[in-house]
């Protein structure tokens, strides 16, 4: 889970600062958009810990939603919610190591749960990263 919200992270600070992703000749990338609907049942315990997940990642889209790409840029001005995101997500993957999650369905209940998520700013770009509906 902490390297899914740090590379989403990574991606909206591209984004913020006007980088971009660079591709070698040749290559393409698609992106898919997030099916709506769980396909595999993580189980009890696994769907508390994607709960635990959302809640975060929704905690860490509504900081988003009041700060400046400036801010975002300099990590002494970042809101509570996004500089804990390292000791977050390490306790989220410890969960989810303990547990034996299937990280892939851990993930997929989030963005199922994220894809009802409302927001603006940089929170809904973060959101609009991780569903895939930035193209």
């Amino acid at each position: 889970m902490r390297r899914f919200v740090a590379t989403t992270l990574a991606l909206l600070l591209a984004a913020c600062s006007g980088g971009g992703v660079t591709t070698t000749q040749g290559e393409t990338t698609t992106s898919y958009p997030v099916v709506t609907t769980p396909t595999t049942d993580p189980g009890a315990e696994c769907r508390r810990l994607a709960e635990d997940a959302y809640e975060y990642l929704a905690s860490v889209v509504e900081e988003l939603q009041g700060i400046t790409p400036e801010q975002l840029q300099d990590r002494a001005r970042w809101p509570e919610a996004l500089t804990q995101i390292k000791a977050q997500g390490e306790e989220l993957d410890r969960r989810a190591a303990d547990l034996g999650c299937d990280r892939g369905a851990v993930q997929q209940e989030v963005l199922t749960r994220a894809s009802a998520l409302q927001a603006t700013g940089l929170g809904g770009l973060l959101l609009d990263l991780l569903l895939g509906r930035v193209r």
